[in-house]
């Protein structure tokens, strides 16, 4: 280990604290140094773990991309992540490096132009709403798959409600989690309901109106809910 002086010392589960600070940041307006930072750091990200996409496949005639990625991932040029999805591995001096399992998920979230966002019971822990850990990540999206078993995770893909984009998917989110109250792990309704209240109401106005808005999408039981935490919210 490596003793390092800091400005503020954070003592947490890395997952928990990283969580709670990305819900605590995510209005933040950054400066252009950070914003050059962060711009490195996602295109470092991408010489190691470029994702194969058609336009990568040296091929003319797209119908035969699948024959053409068979050809290529027998040859050991490509990595198979799951049916249908490869990346280009990193060559280091120790040898391929693959993607994490993270990574992995991550490119059925952004492989298409659906916005399909991350729900279920790891979306609700990073939200603030359980502690537990599931072996299943939920998506939801318009794309359809079949399940799929990355490492030790299994994929599970649901129909999305709502067509939300950028800093909206955390409103559904929310709304899922209202939806699915009664199977939250660790937790209890009650918790549920007055722990989104308050972040309910750290919301602007505009966001609590699309929010209210992407309700009617939801079961009546769901809109129940929410009417009921924006009441005591007053």
């Amino acid at each position: 280990g490596k003793n390092v002086d800091v400005d503020l010392p954070i003592v947490g589960d890395a997952k928990n604290v990283l969580s709670s600070l990305n819900n605590v940041l995510k209005d933040y307006e950054s400066n252009e140094d950070a914003k050059k930072w962060v711009k490195l750091l996602i295109e470092r990200k991408k010489e190691c773990f470029p994702r194969v996409t058609y336009d990568d496949i040296p091929c003319l005639n797209k119908t035969s991309a699948a024959i053409e990625l068979s050809r290529l991932f027998k040859k050991g040029i490509i990595k198979k992540v799951s049916k249908g999805k490869f990346y280009k591995p990193k060559i280091r001096v120790f040898g391929e490096v693959a993607p994490n399992t993270n990574d992995k998920i991550k490119s059925y979230l952004k492989s298409d132009e659906t916005n399909s966002y991350e729900t279920g019971a790891n979306s609700f822990r990073k939200l603030g709403l359980t502690t537990q850990v599931s072996n299943e990540t939920v998506i939801a999206t318009n794309k359809p798959y079949r399940k799929v078993r990355i490492d030790n995770i299994n994929l599970k893909f649901i129909p999305k409600r709502v067509d939300a984009k950028g800093d909206e998917i955390y409103l559904v989110q929310i709304l899922d989690a209202i939806k699915d109250i009664n199977k939250i792990p660790a937790t209890t309704p009650n918790d549920v309901v007055k722990y989104l209240k308050e972040i309910i109401k750290e919301e602007s106005l505009e966001k609590q109106n699309k929010l209210t808005k992407f309700a009617l999408k939801y079961t009546p039981r769901t809109r129940a809910i929410l009417g009921a935490i924006f009441k005591e919210i007053g």
